[in-house]
Order: C-alpha cells, then structure tokens, then sequence
C-alpha cells in the first residue's frame, strides 16, 4: 500500500471485518513497537531516529505487514501545564509521515502522564486529577491527528489491570496501601447504591455489617466459591474501570471522530491461573466502550513448575492451549471484530516468563505460532505479534520474540507471517459459526478457581469433539 493509496480503516458492516473507506477489505497484520527496546524501560522517541524508524517501516512494509502497534511516549509530547510539546510533536509528524509513506497503520498506545509509559499502578488507581490530564492528554494529542489516515485505532493503555504495586514496590509497602485506598475510595459508595440501606446489603450477604465501610474487598482473588459479597466487590472494580475507560473514549471521540478506539486487554480468563489479569477491566464489562476487541493470549502459566507443561512440547499441553486461545477468542465475541492484539512466544535463544525458560530454535517459535494462528483463523481478524524486533535487554520473551532480529533480518516467524498476509490480506474472513452453547455463571467465575477450571476442561473437551462454542454467561 502506498503513501498515496493508504486510507482511514473502520470496521465493515458485517461486523467482523475491517475495511478502507474506499470499500477494501484489510486484516491487521504486524508486530508491537518498531524499536528494539522494551516499552517499560523507555521508548524510541526518547532518542528519536527518524532515518532508523524509516528503515524498519521498510523492512515491515517488505514483508507484507500492514500495522504496529507503538507507545505514544506521552510525556514526550504532553505537558498537563502546558499543552502538547513542539519537539515531541516535531518527532511524532516525521514517525506518522514515515508509517503513512510505507503504508503501515499504528495503534497508538497510551501511557501514563508523569508516570511509565506501559503500567503505572498508582496513576491508574486515581480517578481524580489524573484522569482529568489523561483526559486532556487525547483531546490535544488525538485531536492534532484528527482525520489522519495512518491511524487504526487509539489504544487507550497496554494490559489494564487495577493492582495495588508495582513490580518495583515492596507488598506492604506504603505505596502499596495508598494505591489499595484509591482503588477502595467508592466501594461503601458502590454499595449503597446498589442496596440503598445496610439492613438490604445483609439480608443479601446473611452479614451483620453495621455500615457499608465496614465490608471488606480484596483487589487480589480471593477463593470464597459463590460468596456475593466477593462477587459484589469485582464488579465495582469493573464499574470503576469501565467509567475510567468511558471518559477517554469520550475524549478521543469528540477529538478525533471518525477513528477506531479499541483497548490492549489481556484474556480476562485465562486457564491455570487465579482470576486476576485485566482486573477492572474485563471484556465482558467493558467491550460496548470500543470498535473492537482485543485479547493477548501467552502459554506462560503452563511452564512454570508444577503447570500443565509448555505448549511447545507438543502433544496434550499444547492441544489445551489451543483450546484456552479458542475460548477466549469465542468468549470476547459481543459482535464486532476480535483481533489477537499482542500474542507470541521465543525463539532463538533462552528467556524468561514467570519462570526461567530453555533454549528455543528460530522454528521451534515459527512452528508453534503456525499452529496456533491456524487454530484461531476461524475465531478472530488480525494478528499483531509480540515484539516486532528483537528486544535483546528485555527480562523477558521479548528478547527473542521478534518477527526480525534486533537489527531487523528476518526469523524464521517471518515467513509465517509472509503467509499470514498471503492468506487474510485483502480477503473476507468469516467467523466460524457456533455448534453449541456453554453456559457460565459469573458468579462462580468470580469466586470459584475449581469453577474456573472447570469451565476451561469442557472448552477442551466440547473444541477437542469438533464443537465450535459459544458462550453466555449468567
């Protein structure tokens, strides 16, 4: 796609796939960032190279590939005094007239102002002041590149997840107890609103609470099977994470109309583990505020010791991943296109995730990302792999998860993707329709690990017996 030909894509009236304004048919196909650094340590207009970034569209573009997801940088182009920042801004017009002249979209990720670019625990907790500058941080960036053609969509943040720490703050720290205050500021409020007295609320919960203040919450999972109370308190979290995403989606709307808004999600359910990823903002409660929807499935959990194995081993580990992946992508589907935003593994070399991992070929990694886009082809439109290059002083897969190296030679993944493209670019896709209908209450999901699992076990089986599920949760 030229410079001259690339058009503003929106989601096609079929509901599932994307299309040009002219009427073409386009599937996202790409990598997250165009850089080889790490989005938590930094991005790449801290040292901006426009004649490097133009070389990595052009390795991108050669292949075939239509789209990076990319960290804005915000406090590189954003000051809540002051407006938008002349430099920054100078940067941000040569790196999009660079993606637009090699006819590759961008998924424009936002960051924390004043903060880190890709988690912040504590700003993410503050719905006051700091919502309002995240607010006014779209309405300047977004309405500078209101129209533009080069822009998929607006992502509002990678991976939202209320906890109380980050990876660097000690549990029990007194960073910890402030974030946990925040995120518990309205829940007495949440409460009464629901229940209206404290006599209502405990003849619901059989409690004896004298007041709504005095009702726990516990931001973490906590195992109490089909305890409402538990239930209760997660479903404020979902109320206040989606008023959360509810103001930006409004910023970036009447800001910029006419572009997607979407939100880098992880599976909100994901086998083997607690329920805790996307806390706050599951799918399920969210999905209505944005254009599409995204999940970021990774085998991680099945690796560390004691879990039910690597998928790339092959043979029965990897056959219930495949059937997990399956799931959530039927799962997240409230008709509109469900794109697997961030996803991947390693290969090349050792890495780490959760645990220390061994050392995977090039096609060991290819092999594996085949089988799994294959599975899901029928389940969702779009693959964005995780990283784009080589990120070599990551802790963790991105070291070698790239489609590129580093320096940007191609990897064995490369040609798994060129045959992405050859397969979906440019053609309709259909979403497999469903055989049968699995049931959940969100009640158990909520309060329930064994409940959880279960759930996960019929996916296997209802997928491995050639059904192809629905779901709808009670």
């Amino acid at each position: 796609m030229s410079r001259n030909s690339i058009k503003r894509v929106r989601v096609a009236p079929d509901r599932w796939n994307f299309e040009t304004e002219d009427g073409r048919l386009i599937t996202p196909l790409g990598g997250n960032m165009l850089n080889d650094q790490h989005p938590g340590q930094g991005t790449l207009f801290q040292k901006f190279d426009a004649a490097d970034c133009d070389r990595r569209f052009g390795i991108m573009a050669g292949l075939g590939l239509n789209v990076v997801r990319q960290a804005i940088g915000v406090n590189r182009v954003f000051d809540p005094a002051t407006g938008l920042k002349a430099e920054g801004m100078k940067n941000w017009d040569a790196f999009i007239g660079l993606a637009e002249k090699h006819g590759v979209y961008l998924m424009l990720v936002g960051g924390y102002i004043g903060g880190n670019d890709w988690f912040d625990a504590e700003r993410l907790a503050d719905s006051g002041r700091q919502l309002d500058v995240d607010c006014a941080f779209w309405a300047a960036f977004a309405g500078h590149y209101k129209g533009h053609p080069a822009i998929w969509a607006w992502d509002l943040r990678n991976e939202l997840l209320y906890w109380t720490r980050a990876h660097t703050i000690a549990a029990g720290s007194t960073e910890e107890q402030k974030v946990e205050a925040l995120l518990k500021d309205r829940w007495p409020w949440w409460l009464e609103t629901r229940y209206g007295t404290v006599a209502a609320m405990n003849k619901v919960y059989g409690s004896a609470f004298r007041s709504f203040t005095d009702v726990p919450g516990s931001i973490g999972f906590i195992e109490k099977p089909f305890d409402l109370c538990a239930y209760d308190f997660r479903n404020y979290l979902n109320d206040r994470g989606y008023n959360w995403c509810k103001r930006q989606c409004e910023a970036i709307r009447a800001a910029a109309p006419g572009h997607m808004v979407c939100q880098g999600n992880n599976a909100w359910l994901a086998p083997d583990q607690d329920l805790w990823l996307a806390n706050g903002f599951h799918n399920r409660a969210v999905h209505d505020l944005f254009d599409f929807v995204t999940y970021h499935p990774y085998p991680a959990c099945g690796c560390v010791p004691g879990g039910r194995g690597d998928p790339l081993d092959g043979g029965e580990p990897l056959k219930y991943w495949l059937s997990c992946c399956i799931g959530n992508a039927r799962m997240d589907h409230y008709g509109k296109p469900v794109v697997v935003q961030e996803f991947g593994w390693y290969g090349g070399g050792e890495s780490r995730f959760l645990c220390d991992l061994p050392y995977r070929s090039e096609q060991d990694h290819a092999d594996y990302t085949r089988t799994l886009t294959d599975a899901l082809i029928p389940h969702v439109n779009g693959f964005v792999n995780w990283p784009t290059f080589d990120m070599p002083a990551s802790n963790d897969i991105s070291n070698h998860g790239g489609i590129f190296t580093a320096d940007g030679k191609p990897k064995a993944l490369s040609t798994v993707y060129a045959d992405l493209v050859a397969r979906l670019n440019g053609k309709r896709q259909l979403r497999a329709r469903a055989t049968t209908t699995l049931t959940y209450s969100l009640l158990g999901l909520y309060t329930c690990r064994s409940y959880q699992d279960r759930m996960w076990d019929e996916f296997h089986a209802a997928i491995r017996a050639g059904q192809v599920p629905d779901v709808r949760f009670i």
